[in-house]
């Protein structure tokens, strides 16, 4: 998702719109981990598009100096490969995890080389990003680490796309199995505010309400109708839509296409605006 000016990415000042509770609960996490040595898991859910990617990367770029950053990106890929998000992990830290990685061990003795590395520098924030993707190997993974993480300084954190997980999802039912675990957290982002959604809109004389009447807050989607310039629901917004829609279950592609995004044409007047420079920035999802 690209940032814009004080948008859900870094505006002018630095700051992200309604994402300070979020990042104070990320920095306090840290920061207990610091004290106590003893490590901790947060969940990070939301759904595609709300600024989960955007929140971690800013929270890591802000600690970059004071805690190690190790970050793993499982990908929507139809045939998996085991321990796919942790190969860039393993790549970076080399040594043992490294090796066994490479041979394809299994997550236990994964999980060890994992343990062993996260205790060589204190503290360290491990993401691994959209774990809705994962393999099995890595939710084993991420099940191990789970129950021994109080044995390592890291703050370990999850996220995944909770509207994408039906009842039978390996990743759904992982996160039952953790719901009464003490040293596992959980946030949730959520979407826009008719309010923010009027400050982005502002610069670029675009019909706020219409606007979030159309993305109904989704930051990606507010962002990609500016950054558009255009009349119509712009094409990375409908393909993300598709995208997503085709990764429905059958009940969920039927809710979906009675869903306002089948059924509403855009109103021209929505994307319409007065020029304006792009938005600029990084993307995230």
């Amino acid at each position: 998702m690209r940032s814009v000016a004080l948008g859900t990415g870094a505006g002018a000042s630095g700051v992200l719109l309604e994402r300070a509770a979020e990042l104070s609960m990320l920095v306090d996490c840290l920061e207990a981990v610091g004290r106590s040595s003893r490590g901790h898991v947060l969940l990070v859910g939301g759904e595609a598009g709300v600024g989960k990617t955007t929140l971690l990367r800013r929270f890591c770029d802000a600690r970059g100096q004071s805690a190690r950053v190790l970050w793993g990106a499982c990908d929507p890929l139809f045939t998996p490969s085991p321990l796919g998000p942790l190969l860039e992990v393993a790549e970076e830290s080399g040594g043992e995890l490294q090796a066994v990685v490479a041979r394809g061990a299994m997550p236990y003795e994964v999980v060890t080389a994992l343990g062993h590395e996260l205790r060589t520098r204190a503290p360290t924030v491990f993401v691994l990003e959209d774990v809705h993707w994962a393999d099995e190997a890595t939710l084993d993974v991420l099940r191990l680490l789970t129950r021994r993480v109080e044995t390592v300084p890291a703050l370990v954190v999850a996220s995944y796309r909770d509207d994408q997980l039906d009842r039978a999802h390996p990743l759904r039912i992982l996160l039952g199995e953790l719901a009464t675990s003490q040293t596992v957290g959980r946030m949730r982002l959520d979407r826009l505010s008719p309010g923010a959604v009027t400050r982005l809109a502002e610069p670029y004389g675009v019909d706020a309400e219409e606007l979030y009447r159309k993305t109904a807050g989704n930051p990606f989607f507010v962002v990609e109708a500016l950054a558009a310039g255009s009349e119509g629901i712009p094409d990375t917004v409908r393909d993300a839509v598709l995208a997503r829609a085709a990764r429905l279950s059958p009940e969920g592609r039927r809710s979906w296409r009675r869903s306002r995004w089948c059924r509403r044409r855009p109103s021209p007047g929505c994307w319409r605006r007065s020029p304006a420079t792009r938005p600029t920035g990084s993307a995230s999802a």
